[in-house]
């Protein structure tokens, strides 16, 4: 699995672009180790061009957004949702430090 280290200030926010296989029925999720610290939101579609421009490539787009200082781990999985057992066919860490 890909990891990447990524360092934001609390308030601001961290875009996230994921390959999409819609199509296919898979989707992305994801599971967040500490809320307190970080919280996740799929990405504004109609408001904002990082959106709009993953649209175009059929990709999905989530936002990392910093609450508090501290460190989280967020995990993003690309599976089909009647699909639960087994690996899934992508997936993304994502370890944040809110500073």
């Amino acid at each position: 699995m890909e990891t990447e280290s990524k360092k934001i200030r609390q308030g601001t926010s961290l875009p996230v672009i994921l390959p999409g296989l819609g199509t296919a029925g898979f989707q992305w999720s994801y599971q967040i180790s500490n809320t307190a610290c970080v919280e996740v939101s799929p990405h504004d579609e109609e408001t904002d061009a990082i959106r709009q421009e993953a649209r175009i490539n059929n990709e999905e787009s989530f936002v990392i957004n910093g609450k508090e200082p501290g460190q989280a781990t967020v995990t993003f999985e690309q599976r089909r949702t009647w699909e639960t057992e087994g690996p899934a066919i992508n997936s993304r860490k994502f370890e944040i430090t809110v500073i």
